[in-house]
């Protein structure tokens, strides 16, 4: 037993060290995400966006999904759109809309994205009261 309780006090006490003031570490803004959150905007691919209506559709990469991100959270009448007739899903860690990339069809799940991100696009412009697009083209 004297052996236990000596193995036990020869464990080094953890040391936490604060960052130095004006070290780029000590800079809230510049610090890392929390464990478990992901960095949407360094994992994502080509895509377009409607910066009047404040739609931006994107292919996650990594995890091979395509997704819709609003500026502002989207009417029912679109999220409904989105879940019932697309089955997209709402991803709240990341606050974007998105549906998995079925690979075999991959250029399908893109073109459909494509297709859905432009009728939410022209349903927002149309409840801001902006002009609707007829066509979209890639940084729209």
């Amino acid at each position: 037993m004297a052996r236990a309780k000596k193995d036990e006090s020869a464990q080094e006490p953890e040391v936490v060290t604060q960052p130095e003031t004006g070290s780029p570490s000590a800079d809230p803004s510049s610090a890392a995400p929390e464990a478990g959150k992901t960095q949407w905007n360094s994992r994502i691919g080509g895509g377009w966006g409607d910066f009047e209506a404040g739609v931006r559709l994107n292919e996650d990469h990594q995890n091979r999904r395509m997704t819709i991100k609003f500026d502002e959270k989207p009417s029912e009448e679109v999220r409904k759109l989105m879940k019932e007739e697309y089955d997209y899903r709402f991803d709240g860690e990341n606050q974007l809309w998105y549906k998995r990339i079925n690979l075999p069809t991959a250029r399908q799940s893109r073109e459909e994205a494509e297709e859905l991100a432009f009728q939410v696009a022209n349903m927002i412009r149309q409840e801001k009261g902006l002009e609707l697009k007829q066509s979209f083209s890639i940084g729209m």
